[in-house]
């Protein structure tokens, strides 16, 4: 039989056959024989399947970080950031395609985009880019960062060529795989080549466009990773304002966002930490400016649990975080459930500063201190917008913008009240309520029309107020909403403020039309935008509620951030806040009655009515609570549904 200089041994019935490599001689004798290969211990290795890991594992095995670029160097450990384990894992999660990280500074985001790079390069190499905001901050990162990474970790090194052309500032090239450094201003760079992955950096620095004739940098950097099903782009910053990309892609592109609950060491329970929780000494009462050194030199401030006031020092908040894990804001669902049950392409994580261990809580509340106004701060403004950023994570917002009467009137459209848009674009109605005890009792009322999907567009229907039970359930139920062509819509969830002097009565209405409307409080401080709450009996006795009722509590100063931008979009962008032909000036002049604190607090002044502006919010909880932002136009059933039976009140909805 002929050989080649690289022979391989088939050994069958106790002897070795000599098999050239490429193809197989079979003399007569061999047939019907088995036969075994043997490989030597490196084509064993070479022909292994690999198992697959989580980036986070993988991390923990293979990364080194460097003194140069690490306050921590040596092996990369999962412990000392906690919070970042799942967000690695989940940008590999089969079907998700873009992982938006909001984040204040020194929490570990951009160590998300050195291990997914990493993981990309030894598991399962395909083109990367990374895009910075300029040319100088991403050849500093390519040299200080990416370089570094790629020669002290031996998984990472032996792809390297060797050459030194290989291992220019804006390209890598390594043996199996290019990495490009790209930055925003480069828009030939951005759309020049086939990239499945694609990682942004600090997208808020990013300028709006190119140039006047490109589009902004995100998307031309978005339309390298078409041509690759399995693309993965991930997108960190710190956000800015409102209106910048990592706000808007947080809030407006994710379809979920996940916040990180904490376990507190000594009670147990499971919250996410917010701000309010962090104290020190004579918080009300001492000046600002005075005080915010102080607490930070001394190490002042610590964290109260919610749930039983047991005190935290950043050890004990350390611990806390180390027992945490991610949920759904909206649901409350965990994260590797959440993705596993509803398979989201787009997701998106928020992270303070105060769940870093390297981010001590009196330096969180000196951050608060110091952005307060005072005679010895002028600048006050700045210092509040570094904290809101810096620390809370989330954008600024120009407390001096008033909205006038006359630019909320300027969103009415060519609608009369009471009519619904046509053109199937609605996916469905709610309302929301204000319950007052002025003139023998009214309650204003908005019912409001929601497009489909994330633009969130919606339509106000009508407005008004009734002065009694039964007139708000026929305004709510019993009256038809058409468009123009004649087709039905009803109301699908209602939202009606208990707190007042008629909460027996809003939780009776609420109890005889379950599954229709719930009773809500509205709170001005919270860790998720909205919660349910358990309530068995009557407020101020022990008489028992038939059934009980879930309390809706919603977290009124983000919604009424939300309204607020939402006023701002012009009628003919998207997501735009439409109002119909009819609304007076009086309903314009409460929608602009209240104006933001320097605590950050929508406030009303003081005989000012600003009703119309309360349910506007509520509403927006109320779509949030349908999911209105996941309705699919194909196949969703928006028109009249099948009328509901009549609630028997003695036996709590039962037949």
């Amino acid at each position: 039989m002929e050989t080649s200089s690289i022979v391989k041994n088939l050994v069958g019935n106790g002897r070795a056959v000599p098999v050239p490599v490429g193809r197989f001689s079979i003399s007569p004798e061999m047939i019907g024989k088995r036969f075994t290969f043997s490989f030597s211990r490196g084509e064993k290795q070479i022909l292994r399947k690999r198992k697959k890991i989580k980036v986070s594992r993988w991390a923990e095995q293979s990364r080194i970080l460097v003194p140069e670029s690490s306050s921590l160097p040596g092996m990369w450990r999962n412990d000392v950031t906690p919070y970042l384990t799942d967000i690695m894992d989940s940008l590999f999660h089969s079907g998700v395609q873009t992982v938006v990280v909001c984040a204040a500074p020194q929490v570990g985001k951009t160590e998300v985009l050195l291990n997914a790079l990493g993981y990309a390069v030894d598991r399962e190499p395909s083109p990367a880019m990374i895009i910075y905001p300029d040319m100088t901050a991403a050849k500093d990162s390519s040299r200080d960062r990416v370089l570094p990474m790629l020669k002290t970790s031996p998984k990472l090194t032996k792809y390297l060529t060797g050459s030194t052309d290989d291992e220019a500032s804006l390209r890598i090239n390594l043996r199996h795989m290019p990495i490009y450094m790209g930055w925003a201003h480069s828009a030939s760079r951005l759309a020049s080549k086939p990239i499945r992955y694609v990682f942004f950096d600090e997208i808020d620095k990013y300028p709006t466009s190119t140039n006047k004739k490109e589009a902004d940098p995100l998307s031309l950097a978005e339309k390298r990773g078409r041509t690759y099903r399995n693309r993965k782009f991930l997108k960190i910053s710190t956000p800015t304002n409102e209106s910048g990309p990592i706000w808007t892609a947080l809030n407006i592109e994710a379809q979920v966002v996940f916040g990180y609950k904490v376990r507190c060491p000594i009670c147990g329970y499971e919250h996410e930490m917010n701000f309010d929780q962090i104290k020190w000494p004579e918080r009300e009462k001492a000046d600002p400016s005075q005080h915010a050194e102080r607490v930070e030199a001394e190490k002042l401030a610590w964290y109260e649990c919610p749930n039983m006031g047991c005190k935290w020092d950043d050890g004990t908040r350390d611990k806390a975080v180390s027992f945490g894990a991610w949920f759904d804001r909206v649901s409350g669902t965990p994260l590797e459930a959440y993705l596993k049950s509803k398979r989201p392409k787009k997701i998106g994580f928020h992270i303070p500063s105060w769940l870093s261990r390297f981010v001590s809580l009196s330096e969180v509340a000196a951050a608060f201190l110091r952005g307060q106004k005072s005679g010895l701060n002028p600048e006050w403004r700045e210092k509040l917008k570094d904290f809101m950023n810096s620390h809370k994570a989330e954008p600024w917002v120009n407390y001096q913008q008033e909205r006038s009467e006359d630019k909320v009137l300027a969103l009415k459209d060519d609608r009369p009240r009471l009519l619904v848009p046509s053109g199937d674009v609605v996916a469905c109605l709610t309302a929301a309520i204000d319950t007052q005890s002025g003139r023998g009792g009214y309650f204003p009322y908005e019912i409001r029309a929601w497009g489909y999907g994330m633009v969130h567009e919606s339509w106000l229907i009508a407005d008004g107020e009734v002065d009694s039970f039964e007139a708000l359930a026929e305004v709510l139920w019993e009256r038809e909403y058409k468009d123009a062509e004649g087709n039905p819509y009803i109301v699908r969830l209602a939202l009606i403020d208990a707190m007042g002097h008629r909460t027996d009565e809003v939780y009776d209405f609420c109890r005889l039309n379950r599954g229709r409307i719930l009773p809500l409080k509205g709170e001005q401080t919270m860790a998720r935008p909205f919660s349910y709450s358990q309530i068995d009996i009557y407020p101020g006795s022990n008489k028992p509620i038939p059934g009980g009722l879930k309390l809706l509590r919603v977290n009124v100063t983000h919604y009424k951030n939300a309204l607020s931008n939402r006023l701002a979009i012009n009628p003919a962008d998207p997501g735009a806040y439409h109002l119909h032909s009819e609304v007076s000036d009086a309903w314009a002049r409460e929608m602009t009655a209240e104006y933001v604190n320097e605590k950050g607090f929508w406030e009303c002044p003081k005989g000012r009515p600003n009703h119309a502006w309360d349910i506007a919010g509520y509403n927006l909880a109320a779509a949030d609570l349908l999911g209105v932002k996941s309705y699919k136009q194909a196949g969703m059933k928006t028109k009249m549904q099948a009328p509901r039976k009549k609630v028997n009140p003695y036996t709590n909805g039962g037949r």
